[in-house]
């Protein structure tokens, strides 16, 4: 009588087909690392920078006062426990805001994460009541043009065409991140108003000015009537008029809105809110230049158009570079401007 053993182990197939299997589970796994972890480094650190900021108001301070501008207990290229993580800060700088808006005071972290290399900064601001600006700034956007090699919109279907504008570097200097314009044939237009009306908006954009006069549309929102943000002289940015550095606001068929500010040569962030009552308020670099009351606005219609003003009589062609165009359906407060401003261009 014979008794039969069953054989234990691995047949020679049957381990080359567990090997294959194992191999095939380590590639699929490195792809979804750069998919996920890799690709998303930006904003994972961005994220993280946020809850390093937000720790340090947390452990250092008091909820009825300001941060001070020179704090007592410094936390530079020291390393912080964020929701149980501990992420490598190479700064941490606490510092006042100037005139109008002295009584609130920055807190920026900066990270580096390693997995490829982020160098991310993220600031957010406490008032005299110890409360913090930063916000859901993605609240209330209907058009984000991110000008990242395309002319796409980030948060709708009406995507922009190019004219003849070329992309360019950023205000951080990576290629392809911004688009440049040359004051005589060239704009990215988008056939639509994005829904916006008379009031409650607000238009953000990064620009690049080349020149310490200048002169056209950065941004033009309806064709007949509607918004537009700009630089020129006398009060205007028609390339009719007379050149200048002057940060200028127009309620198309309305007003010209001259501002206290100037724009010189480099980049900058301007920021046109409107109220619930149709008063512009202007912001350059973080700080306001002043709000205009005055007649208010003409609903926009039928286009969208960056780096000139089309159609019209007057195209309003600028010359120098933009970036990171986004649009509202809703008055953007001072600290989420700071906030916009002081996470920089996307």
């Amino acid at each position: 009588m014979h008794t039969q053993h069953k054989q234990s182990g691995f047949t020679a197939v049957e381990l080359l087909i567990t090997l294959f299997v194992a191999a095939a589970f380590l590639i699929a796994s490195y792809q979804l690392f750069n998919l996920v972890i890799k690709d998303g480094g930006a904003t994972r650190s961005e994220s993280r920078a946020a809850n390093i900021a937000y720790d340090y108001l947390r452990k250092y301070a008091a909820s009825s006062t300001t941060i001070p501008c020179t704090p007592s207990t410094p936390l530079a290229n020291a390393p912080i426990s964020v929701d149980g993580l501990t992420t490598p800060v190479i700064s941490i700088t606490v510092s006042c805001l100037p005139d109008a808006i002295a009584s609130i005071s920055k807190v920026e972290a900066t990270v580096n994460y390693n997995n490829p290399v982020q160098t991310v900064k993220y600031a957010i601001y406490t008032s005299s009541t110890g409360s913090t600006g930063s916000t859901d700034i993605t609240n209330g956007l209907v058009s984000w043009f991110k000008l990242n090699g395309d002319a796409n919109n980030s948060v709708g279907a009406t995507n922009g065409s190019i004219t003849n504008a070329t992309s360019t570097s950023n205000s951080a200097s990576q290629s392809d991140m911004a688009y440049a314009f040359n004051g005589s044939n060239t704009s990215i237009n988008a056939p639509s108003s994005f829904g916006i009306g008379t009031s409650n908006l607000t238009v953000s954009l990064w620009v690049y000015v080349p020149a310490a006069s200048n002169t056209g549309a950065f941004i033009k929102i309806g064709n007949a009537n509607g918004y537009g943000i700009g630089i020129g002289g006398n009060n205007t940015f028609d390339n009719a008029g007379v050149a200048g550095n002057k940060l200028t606001l127009l309620y198309e068929n309305v007003r010209w809105i001259g501002t206290s500010a100037n724009l010189s040569i480099g980049w900058h962030h301007v920021v046109m809110s409107v109220d619930g009552s149709g008063v512009p308020t202007a912001y350059l670099d973080g700080v306001s230049a002043g709000a205009y009351p005055g007649a208010g606005p003409i609903a926009p219609s039928a286009s969208t158009s960056i780096g000139a003003s089309l159609p019209n009589t007057t195209s309003r062609y600028f010359n120098g570079s933009i970036d990171d165009v986004r649009i509202y359906n809703r008055t953007l407060s001072l600290a989420e401007v700071l906030t916009l401003y002081s996470g920089g261009a996307k």
